[in-house]
C-alpha cells in the first residue's frame, strides 16, 4: 500500500472547506502519483464574530479588525489557531510528506504554518493572501526550503496585489529560494488559467521530489 501525500488546504473568510474543492480536484486529477496517494483535507473554520464585519458571527479562522485604514488581525486568536493547527497536521500526517494551501484568511494561517511547523511542508500554495505583522512571525532557523506558488488578483481591492510581494520579500529574507510569484487580471478570487499554473508549478515541484 503506498503512502499519502496530504494536501492540506486552508479557506477564506466566510466560506467553508468546500469553497477550495475546485483546487484540491484540480490537482489530484491532473497529478497521479505512482509511490503515494493523495489525501485532501479541507478542514472548516470555527464560526465566531469578526469585528470589521460588525460582529457579525461567520466562519473565521481569526477576527480581523480595523486598524490605521487597513485590515488588521487579532493576533492572539491567530497565534491560538496556528497552535491548534499545528497540533491537528501533527496528528493528521504523522511522518508522511505533507502540502500546505490557503486563500486570503487561510493563506495567512498556511504562510505561518509552512515557516513554524516542526517538520516543514513539501510546498505550499499561497493565494490572495498577505502577510500581517510580519515583525511578529518568527523566521525558522533550520533552513528550510519548500517550494512556494503565490497568486493574485492585479485588481484586488481587498488586499492589494503589493501584499503578494511583500510576502514574496519576507519568505525570501527566511531564507526561501524557491519562491514564483504570478499576477491575475482579476479581483479577490482564482481564475482558471491561475489552477492551470498551479497544477503545472506542483508538477514541476513533485518531479524534482521524485514524488511522480
Amino acid at each position: 500500500m503506498t503512502r499519502p501525500l496530504h494536501l492540506i488546504l486552508f479557506h477564506g473568510l466566510g466560506a467553508d472547506g468546500d469553497d477550495l474543492a475546485p483546487v484540491s480536484d484540480l490537482i489530484t486529477e491532473r497529478l497521479p502519483l505512482t509511490d503515494h496517494h493523495w489525501r485532501v483535507h479541507r478542514p472548516d473554520a470555527p464560526v465566531s464574530p469578526v469585528s470589521i464585519n460588525g460582529g457579525l458571527a461567520m466562519p473565521s479562522w481569526f477576527d480581523l479588525v480595523a486598524e490605521d485604514g487597513s485590515i488588521g488581525v487579532d493576533h492572539d486568536g491567530l497565534a491560538g489557531i496556528t497552535a491548534d493547527l499545528q497540533q491537528d497536521i501533527a496528528d493528521q500526517v504523522g511522518d508522511d510528506p505533507y502540502i500546505l494551501g490557503g486563500f486570503s484568511q487561510g493563506g495567512v494561517l498556511a504562510t505561518r504554518l509552512m515557516l513554524g511547523l516542526p517538520r516543514p511542508p513539501l510546498a505550499a500554495i499561497m493565494l490572495s493572501t498577505w502577510l500581517p505583522a510580519p515583525e511578529q512571525t518568527e523566521k525558522p532557523t533550520d533552513g528550510r526550503d519548500p517550494a512556494v506558488f503565490i497568486g493574485h488578483g492585479e485588481h484586488d481591492s481587498l488586499i492589494p496585489v503589493q501584499a503578494a510581494g511583500r510576502l514574496n520579500d519576507f519568505l525570501k529574507e527566511c531564507g526561501l529560494s524557491n519562491v514564483t510569484e504570478r499576477h491575475y487580471p482579476v479581483e479577490h478570487g482564482i481564475l482558471p488559467n491561475e489552477l492551470d499554473d498551479i497544477s503545472a508549478w506542483l508538477g514541476a515541484t513533485l518531479t524534482r521530489s521524485a514524488f511522480k
